[in-house]
C-alpha cells in the first residue's frame, strides 16, 4: 500500500512539475508575442511617418495625407493602449499634431525633384505607399473607390518624379545657353507625359512643352550657324597664331646664331 502511495506522490509531483514548466513556457510565449505585437505596431507607424516625410507633399492630396496621418495615430494609439509608455505617448502626441497639420493645410508648397538619385528614392517610397494602400483595401479598411483614388495619385506621382528631373535638366541647359540639349530633355518630358496621358491630365502641358521645344530648336539652329561662322574665323585665327609662333621661333634662332 505504501508503495502505491509513494508512486502516486511521485506521479503527482511529476505532473505538477510538467504543469509548472508548461505554464511558464506559455507565459513566456505570450510575453514574447506581446512584445512582437507592440514592436510591430510601432514599426508600422514609424515606417508610415517616414514615407510621408520622404515623399514630396505635393504628390499627395489632402485626403491622402489625412488618411495616412490618421493611420499613424491609430497605430500608436493601439500600441499605447496595449502597453502605456511615456515614449509611446510622445510618439502618439507627435502623430496627432501631424494629423492636425494635414487637416488644416489643404495646399502645400511644391518642391520639385531635381536629380535622378532623389527621384529613385521617392519612387521606391511611392511603391511602399502603393503596397500599404493595397493592404488597407484587402483588409477592408478603405472602400474600393477610395483605394482607386489613392492608387491613381501614386501612379501619377511616380511619373511626375522623372518628369520633374527632365524639366530641371532642361532649365539648367537653358541657363547655360545650350538650347539643343534643353530641347532633348523637354522631348523626354513629352514622351513621359504622353505615355501616361490616358485621362488627358497632361494634354495642356504637352502642347506647351512642344511649343518650347520648337523655339529651342530654332534657337539651336541659329546658334550652330553662328558657331560654324565663328569656327571658320577661329580656324583662321589659329593659323595666324601658329604663323606668329613660327616667326617668333625663327627670330629666336636667328638671335642665337648671331
Amino acid at each position: 500500500m505504501s508503495s502505491v502511495i509513494i508512486l502516486g506522490v511521485v506521479l503527482s509531483l511529476a505532473l505538477g512539475l510538467v504543469f509548472i514548466v508548461y505554464s511558464k513556457q506559455a507565459a513566456e510565449k505570450k510575453r514574447i508575442e506581446h512584445i512582437r505585437y507592440l514592436r510591430s505596431l510601432g514599426d508600422r507607424a514609424r515606417n508610415l511617418m517616414f514615407l510621408m516625410e520622404e515623399v514630396p507633399a505635393h504628390y499627395l492630396d489632402q485626403n491622402m495625407r489625412i488618411f495616412l496621418s490618421r493611420s499613424v495615430v491609430e497605430l500608436f494609439q493601439q500600441q499605447y493602449e496595449a502597453d502605456p509608455d511615456d515614449k509611446v505617448a510622445k510618439h502618439l502626441e507627435n502623430a496627432k499634431q501631424l494629423l492636425e497639420l494635414a487637416t488644416k493645410n489643404k495646399n502645400v508648397s511644391a518642391v520639385p525633384v531635381t536629380d535622378i538619385q532623389t527621384a529613385n528614392n521617392v519612387r521606391r517610397n511611392l511603391k511602399l505607399l502603393h503596397k500599404h494602400i493595397s493592404v488597407q483595401y484587402q483588409e477592408k479598411k478603405i472602400s474600393h473607390a477610395m483605394a482607386q483614388g489613392f492608387l491613381k495619385q501614386l501612379r501619377k506621382a511616380f511619373t511626375q518624379t522623372i518628369i520633374e528631373v527632365y524639366i530641371s535638366a532642361g532649365k539648367k541647359a537653358e541657363r547655360e545657353m545650350k538650347p539643343k540639349i534643353a530641347a532633348l530633355h523637354y522631348r523626354r518630358v513629352i514622351s513621359e507625359m504622353g505615355k501616361n496621358n490616358q485621362g488627358g491630365d497632361y494634354t495642356d502641358q504637352i502642347l506647351a512643352t512642344k511649343k518650347r521645344v520648337d523655339e529651342l530648336e530654332e534657337s539651336a539652329a541659329k546658334q550652330e550657324q553662328q558657331e560654324r561662322l565663328e569656327g571658320q574665323q577661329g580656324d583662321q585665327l589659329t593659323k595666324e597664331l601658329e604663323k606668329m609662333v613660327e616667326e617668333e621661333d625663327q627670330w629666336k634662332k636667328k638671335q642665337v646664331y648671331d
